[in-house]
């Protein structure tokens, strides 16, 4: 790891950075919590809590330790600006809750809501300090004071992070579902990246991520079978139709990015 950290070039840092957080996804931990459960469900989320909970702190420590606090947002130095911009994604919540409307929620543990919860959070805490506080962060710091390397810098995190959804090949059989959201979740992440430069803050960004992954995930709650076998049925391209504003939204946004600030939080990481 303090190889990776010496290294001058982000390119090294990210695929290294991703290939230890791809083994961590692959890690068969499913054995180990079966003793505290046996519940499918259960276990795939616990499994998925403690995987993204070290995620986020392998984040978390890295941009603690390379002194990127300010460019990955989560310095106390920077306040939180056009906060009403985190409410942008907000539609893709409201189109979540209306396909939701017509369904029974009476099957449904409470428990298992739980840790649904728990776990979207944990996803949406671990993927954004990855890819937005740090990915993002190296490339800028080498990058943000050339021609065009703020974009770059906010392009190649987004293109890790929908590259990274690949890993879903693992358990999805269907290369066109995966491949659906490679693209959406590239889409989604460029504008993420912009959100925390224009904002300040990686935390709300993280949370408008959390939110969205559960409202999204409530249709795979055991008891939503009806619900899960429509959503199981042949690769559909809304998720990209439905996250493309957002790209749109954020070259707009990117226009207005103040790089002067930029080279402020660069400057202070030196």
């Amino acid at each position: 790891m303090t190889t990776i950290i010496k290294s001058e070039s982000p390119y090294v840092k990210s695929i290294v950075i991703l290939a230890i957080i791809a083994l961590i996804m692959l890690m068969p931990m499913e054995n180990l919590f079966r003793i505290l459960t046996k519940d499918d469900f259960k276990l795939e989320y616990i499994n998925l809590i403690f995987k993204m909970g070290l995620i986020f702190l392998i984040g978390y420590s890295m941009i603690r330790m390379l002194k990127t606090q300010a460019l990955a947002g989560v310095s106390g130095q920077f306040s939180w600006r056009f906060k009403y911009l985190n409410l942008i994604p907000v539609y893709l919540i409201i189109i979540a809750i209306l396909g939701l409307l017509d369904q029974n929620f009476s099957a449904i543990a409470s428990v298992n809501l739980m840790l649904l919860l728990i776990g979207c959070f944990m996803v949406g805490f671990a993927e954004e300090y990855l890819f937005r506080g740090l990915l993002q962060s190296l490339f800028l710091k080498k990058y943000g004071l050339r021609k065009n390397g703020i974009f770059i810098s906010i392009l190649l995190p987004a293109v890790f992070f929908g590259a990274f959804h690949l890993l879903n090949l693992t358990k999805n059989d269907t290369i066109g579902q995966v491949l659906v959201q490679v693209v959406f979740a590239m889409f989604i992440g460029f504008f993420f990246g912009v959100l925390v430069l224009k904002t300040n803050k990686l935390n709300a960004v993280a949370i408008t991520h959390g939110l969205i992954n559960f409202f999204f995930s409530i249709a795979f709650l055991p008891g939503l079978k009806s619900l899960q076998e429509d959503l199981n049925n042949p690769v559909s391209m809304a998720p990209i139709i439905l996250t493309f504003p957002l790209l749109i939204i954020a070259f707009f946004m990117y226009k207005k990015i103040d790089k002067k600030e930029i080279e402020k939080k660069i400057a202070m990481g030196n």
